[in-house]
């Protein structure tokens, strides 16, 4: 079993937890099977048809595929999503085993294009709220969630972006009014290569002052792919599926990766 490979709120009031611990890493979940198919779905344990689900729409880093929700959405949580992976624009590869996400105009109409259709693919097959439906990426995948959800904020309950900077480029913020209605949590390893403490002061005080709705952890690791992480992720979209307080003081995260069969 290989760890899952690395990639080349605060609210108004700017918040940052940092946090740190181990603790035993879990157990790796099997991937989906590999079809052809732009998708891959995870569907939860003990699936009721007639409860309306919240989807979780993932969009994984740059060299992985679709098949990345069956390993990650486990361990937010087995019961309480449906999700849909969405395959990287680009092939990286001759094979067609990795995509990229292609950070241009072109590139990011193409992925919020495949995210509409994902959306409309899960809603026919499964039982999903239409208000409830969040999108989520890690590293580069994180930035084009980001992107997506910015030009279409009234699609999206949320946001999640692990490792993924704000996006440069193409004006994210040209739905601005819009946007401010959305909810951003973002995570980021400041022990990982590609961090910068600068680049992300900028993008909080950029945030910051178009006074977005935007909670940041900061935590001590390589990483941010880390089970603890991925727990504190169900916690804040339960927070909003359930219109509960988020609490502010969140339990040591541990910095053990959480591990995955390979692709």
């Amino acid at each position: 079993m290989n760890r899952l490979p690395s990639s080349d709120t605060w609210n108004t009031q700017t918040e940052i937890t940092q946090s740190k611990g181990r603790q035993p890493q879990l157990s790796p979940f099997p991937s989906s099977l590999a079809s052809n198919s732009p998708n891959a779905f995870f569907v939860p344990a003990r699936y009721e048809k007639n409860y309306a689900y919240p989807l979780v729409v993932w969009l994984h880093h740059d060299g992985a595929t679709e098949q990345q929700v069956s390993q990650v959405l486990p361990h937010v949580s087995v019961q309480n999503y449906v999700g849909v992976g969405i395959r990287g624009s680009r092939a990286a590869d001759a094979a067609g085993h990795r995509y990229d996400w292609v950070q241009t105009a072109g590139g990011i109409a193409q992925a919020e294009q495949s995210v509409m259709d994902a959306i409309e693919n899960a809603s026919q097959r499964y039982s999903i709220h239409p208000e409830r439906v969040f999108i989520a990426g890690y590293k580069a995948g994180g930035t084009m969630a980001q992107r997506i959800a910015l030009r279409c904020p009234s699609q999206f309950a949320g946001v999640i972006s692990l490792g993924g900077g704000f996006p440069g480029g193409c004006r994210p913020l040209a739905n601005l009014q819009q946007a401010r209605e959305l909810n951003m949590w973002m995570a980021f390893a400041t022990e990982c290569k590609e961090f910068s403490l600068d680049a992300m002061t900028d993008d909080l005080r950029l945030l910051n002052a178009a006074k977005m709705r935007v909670e940041v952890q900061q935590l001590e690791a390589s990483d941010e792919m880390l089970a603890p992480v991925l727990r504190q992720v169900d916690q804040w979209i339960m927070s909003l599926v359930t219109g509960q307080t988020q609490p502010r003081c969140v339990p040591d995260w541990d910095t053990v990766p959480v591990e995955f069969s390979a692709n």
